[in-house]
Order: structure tokens, then sequence, then C-alpha cells
């Protein structure tokens, strides 16, 4: 038994998947350093108003950036995972997906201006959200898609850290007080312009896309192939980008930024599974392709692994969390502990619904049943966060979440089993059905 688990490491650690997992968790530990380091910092000088304002303006902009990733993370990842071995049309895929995104970001500057001019609670951080959308500018340019349908995700880490490394600096070097939460916004969006500036210029580089002239045909293309993971991607920011939003529509910027405070806490956490993922997909995909029985047996070792590793972090956040806390926020945000307890769950929930959709049901071309359970949960979490935040306040948001998150991973897992899917079981080849 030892000899056969230190056979399937070796392999592992051979293998593409295992190389760019390792590459990327040495680089990712490096970007969660920085977090750990101006977390602490931003909140005790901003505090928790202006630190929930920029959460509050953050959260408002993050709609705008799912509409301008649109579904490309998926859908364009696994076009271009299947392309790889023609560079022509990778780049003519690549370069409609950027001329889509560009599109859709300046349909969404046009919306941002004008909520700004009608809405009075908007037209109050008018400049603050004016300065974020910087955000969905670099969102635009950086390729996620294109390096991660490549294989090549090492280089999504150094670009992010990199970016990182300098906006750290410019909170320590300009951040003295809370009047300056508009310079921290500003130093959010230089993170993401330049890393996007970086990662286009790279791709053109290292990886030899060339510019093709995109048709609107291409771009329509495009805009079809990913529409229905782009509902998925809509419902997803429901229950997760907009939370901070939708509670600061119903209370106000303190409680946002216990909330937002926490949640940052939990999503550093969870992160630590993401590498994993996003280095598996591309590979879940092209095997779904190949073997239905081949991808199930690995479907089923990645959901044990991705169940182990959450259920370990969600141990470690629920009996952590008050000192958690005091370390990484400080005395002012004791309303936070319950939140991280709440939350604290997620990255067991999230490890496993990740596998059982991203990895399973998506690469097998359940896109839209995929996105029938997302858009389910996102009304899920719009409802409760409606009916228990007037009385919890930060709490009932973070309740509303977490059965939201337990719904997805239920409801995927009972719709593999009905079909024939279900990796714990296996999967015979006379059952696996398309």
């Amino acid at each position: 038994m030892i000899s056969k688990v230190k056979t399937l490491f070796r392999v592992g650690l051979n293998s593409s998947i295992g190389k760019n997992v390792i590459s990327l968790y040495v680089l990712q530990f490096a970007n969660y350093f920085l977090p750990l380091v101006t977390v602490p910092y931003l909140v005790r000088v901003l505090g928790p108003e202006k630190f929930g304002a920029v959460a509050f303006g953050q959260s408002l902009i993050a709609y705008f950036v799912l509409v301008v990733n649109y579904g490309f993370d998926w859908s364009a990842t696994r076009k271009i995972s299947v392309q790889r071995d023609d560079l022509n049309a990778v780049s003519q895929t690549a370069t409609s997906v950027w001329a889509a995104k560009a599109l859709l970001c300046g349909a969404g500057f046009l919306v941002l201006v004008g909520l700004v001019q009608v809405v009075p609670k908007f037209r109050e951080i008018g400049i603050l959200l004016l300065v974020l959308y910087g955000i969905v500018v670099g969102n635009v340019l950086f390729p996620t898609w294109l390096f991660q349908g490549l294989e090549r995700m090492v280089a999504i880490s150094v670009i992010n850290f990199t970016a990182r490394l300098l906006a750290t600096a410019g909170v320590f070097a300009l951040i003295r007080r809370p009047s300056d939460f508009i310079i921290y916004a500003g130093l959010l969006s230089f993170k993401w312009v330049g890393a996007g500036v970086i990662g286009v210029w790279l791709a053109y580089r290292t990886l030899k896309i060339s510019f093709v002239l995109p048709s609107w045909t291409g771009i329509r293309q495009i805009l079809v192939e990913g529409w229905t993971l782009f509902l998925s991607r809509g419902a997803v920011g429901l229950y997760t980008a907009g939370n901070a939003f939708i509670l600061g529509l119903l209370t106000n910027n303190t409680v946002v930024g216990y909330y937002s405070a926490a949640e940052k806490l939990v999503k550093a956490v969870q992160l630590l599974l993401h590498p994993i993922s996003q280095a598996a997909y591309p590979r879940f995909s092209k095997m779904a392709t190949e073997s239905k029985v081949g991808a199930l047996k690995w479907g089923r070792r990645m959901l044990l692994l991705m169940s182990g590793l959450g259920l370990v972090l969600s141990i470690g956040l629920f009996t952590g969390a008050p000192i958690i806390v005091q370390i990484m926020l400080g005395p002012d945000y004791g309303p936070s502990v319950s939140v991280v307890r709440i939350l604290a769950f997620l990255p067991l929930v999230i490890g496993a619904s990740n596998v059982l959709g991203v990895q399973i049901m998506l690469p097998f071309g359940r896109d839209k049943v995929f996105t029938s359970i997302l858009v389910g949960a996102g009304l899920i979490n719009i409802i409760l966060a409606f009916l228990l935040t007037p009385f919890w306040q930060q709490n009932g948001m973070a309740t509303a979440v977490l059965i939201t998150e337990v719904f997805v991973t239920m409801t995927m897992l009972g719709y593999l089993m009905v079909n024939h899917l279900n990796p714990l079981a296996g999967c015979r080849s006379e059952e696996c059905r398309p």
C-alpha cells in the first residue's frame, strides 16, 4: 500500500499538473504573505467605516468584473485547452475574447456613470467607484483564461505577485489616515491594470500569440459560447462578490466592514485550495473528451483530496477564530469573530462543490444544469440575505452564504448520482452517458 502511495505521489510530481500545482503553491504562499501584512494595517488605519466603504465599492465593481469576465475563465479556457496545438486558432480565440471584453467594459463604464448620477447612495461615493473601475480594466487585459488553457499557470502567479508587491509598498508609503481610502482604491486599481498590461505583453512575447483582427462573427461566437457560463458566473456573484454590496444596502458601512474583514480572512484560507483546482481544470476538460471512466476515476481522487484539505482548513478557522481576529484585525473588530466561525465551513463545502461542478460537470458538457444550480443558489442567497440580515446583520449575511453553498454542493452531487457521473461511485463505461 505504501509503495502504491509513493508511486502515485511520484507520478503526480512528474506530471504537468503536479508541476503546475507545486509551482503555483510556491508563488501562492508568497502572495498570501502580502495580505497577511497589509490587511491588519489597513483595517486599523482606515477603521471599520472607511474600510467598509471601500469594500462596498469593491462589491459593486465586482458585478462589472463579472460582466467583462463573462464565462471566459471557463469557456475560453476549455476551448484553448483543446486548441493548444494550433497556435493560429489560439490567437484567433484570444483576440476575439479581448475584443468582446473591451466592448463589455465600455458599456459597463457608461452604466456606472449613469448609476452615480441617479442613485444617491452611489453619488456619495462616486469618486471612489470611478477610481475602482480600474479593476474592471485590469480584468479585461489580464488573460487568465489563456494561460490556464495552455497550462502555463505559473505566469499568472508571478504577475499577480509582482503587482501585489508594488501595491503593498504603496499601502505602507501612502495610507496614513482614514481619509486615504481613495488612495487605497487607486492602489487596488493599479494592481489590476499593471498585472493586465504585463499579462498581455507576456502573451505576445512568450506564448507567441499573434494579433488577429477580430471579426464581429468571431466576437459573437465567443459570446454565444460563453453565455451559459456567464449566467453561472453571474449567479455565483449573487452569493460571493455581491455580499458586501447587499449588506451595505441593508445596513451601513461599519457593518460591512465587520463582515468584509472576516470574509477576507476566510477567503485567504479558502484560496489555499485554488492552485489545485486551477491546475486540474484544463486536464479534466481534455480527459473528459478522451475517457469518461478515467475522468471520473481521477474525479474521485480529486474530491477526496479537496474535501480532506477543506475539512482541515475549516476546523482550523472555526477553532482559531477569536485568536485570528484579534491578531489580524484588532479589538475594534470583535463582531467579526462570529462571522469567521459561520464562514469557517466554506473551505470544506466549496472544495467539494468545485470538484463536482467545475472539474466534472463542465468538462462533461453539463453547462446548462450547472448554470441552473448556480442561478437557483443566487436567488436563495438573495432571499435569505433580505430575511436574515435585518435581524442578525453581518451574521445573517454569513448564514445566508453558508446555506447557499451547502445547497450548491448537495444539488450537484444529487444530479451526478442520478446521471451516473458520481465520482464516489465510480463509472462503468456503459453507464457514462455524455
